[in-house]
């Protein structure tokens, strides 16, 4: 087994973590398991990658039926040996309800002399309070899941809630679990902390608070301030001008290619966090952080973590902390080794040696 289909919503240069995650994924599979990918975009929305499939061959599914991702897969047969589906539902139906690619992983199941499907779970269904849309959808939400998961050879996903949830379903029991890996970069052995410039870090968008971003940035200047740092990095895009700092200076960077973003993580000491904690095995942002051996704040809504995360050994919880009795600069070391460790256990190179076991084991050959 060393061909690849990969099917994703949208592929880079599109601002899409799924999309970033796949094309990482087919780099670390081709470096060192000696797999080919190929790309077949299948989202509401289309970019046109231009010179980055260069790299890679991308194919545009025009019409989202089940047919036509048949066909289009009898066609191309000859090309790959098992299908990764890169499965994120809004990307595939504006109301997270595709029962179009439902119903394609069910007829490419049922016909022989096709490709196995490893179904990758990003995320699962949205949830809301009555009065929302997502309520309302959520049962049409689930049912997709299921028929997905059930037509799928494999199953992996990056929190053990989605494995959990699976597993309940006769059919649909998860492969694998296997958190997110950094879509920015890793650093095999980070800088020790002391070493580095007395800053901290913070990602814009990476918010579940509920939160303005300005109140976000003020409240990771208070934990600057509060651990000796004279500086805070925000990366992404701010809708409004960026509050006033009192001895912290703020640098705003806007969106930043990979290696910029990598080269700010690896100059900070620590991160702060607003991302939901009971989800943190699934963020982007918070690998990346991981991956830098950094020491990250999260906020205080989530007492216990999943996904092996515990506060105090992997990362700071910003309720429990008292300004006056902070951890020293011996414990913050610890604890920035600790969660560095926590991510080489699913790092890029980990990963891609998990998923090739999938596949591999799914691959019947002709």
């Amino acid at each position: 087994m060393n061909r690849l289909l990969q099917i994703l919503p949208r592929v880079p240069p599109a601002v899409c973590g799924v999309g970033d995650y796949a094309w990482n994924l087919a780099l670390a599979l081709e470096q060192h398991e000696g797999i080919s990918s190929r790309f077949l975009s299948a989202g509401t929305t289309w970019t046109d990658p231009g010179p980055a499939a260069t790299r890679f061959p991308v194919h545009r599914l025009a019409r989202l039926s089940a047919k036509a991702l048949l066909d289009w897969v009898r066609g191309h047969a000859a090309e790959f040996d098992a299908i990764l589906l890169h499965l994120s539902p809004y990307g595939f139906q504006k109301r997270a309800v595709p029962f179009w690619l439902a119903a394609a992983v069910r007829l490419l199941a049922q016909t022989r002399g096709l490709p196995s499907i490893i179904t990758y779970f990003h995320e699962l269904f949205a949830s809301g309070p009555p009065t929302s849309s997502t309520f309302w959808l959520q049962p049409l939400q689930k049912r997709v899941l299921r028929h997905i998961a059930r037509g799928s050879s494999a199953r992996l996903t990056n929190r053990q809630a989605y494995a959990d949830w699976l597993d309940e379903h006769p059919g649909a029991r998860a492969t694998e679990v296997i958190p997110v890996f950094s879509n920015l970069g890793e650093l095999a052995n980070p800088p020790a902390l002391a070493d580095r410039p007395p800053a901290m870090l913070l990602f814009a968008s990476s918010n579940h608070s509920g939160e303005p971003v300005e109140a976000l940035i003020q409240r990771a200047g208070h934990w600057a301030r509060a651990f000796g740092l004279d500086r805070l990095h925000v990366i992404g895009r701010l809708a409004n001008p960026p509050p006033r700092m009192e001895r912290v200076t703020l640098e705003c960077h806007g969106y930043l290619a990979a290696e910029q973003a990598s080269a700010l993580l690896a100059g900070s000491r620590l991160g702060f966090t607003a991302y939901n904690p009971a989800y943190l095995a699934k963020s982007g942002f918070f690998a990346s952080q991981a991956a830098h051996g950094m020491v990250v704040i999260a906020q205080g809504r989530a007492t216990n973590l999943p996904d092996g995360l515990i506060h105090g050994v992997h990362l700071l919880n910003e309720s429990q902390l008292d300004p006056s009795a902070l951890p020293d600069a011996q414990a913050l070391q610890k604890l920035a080794s600790s969660l560095h460790a926590w991510y080489r256990f699913h790092d890029l190179r980990a990963t891609a040696a998990r998923t090739a076991a999938a596949a591999r084991l799914q691959h019947s050959p002709a």
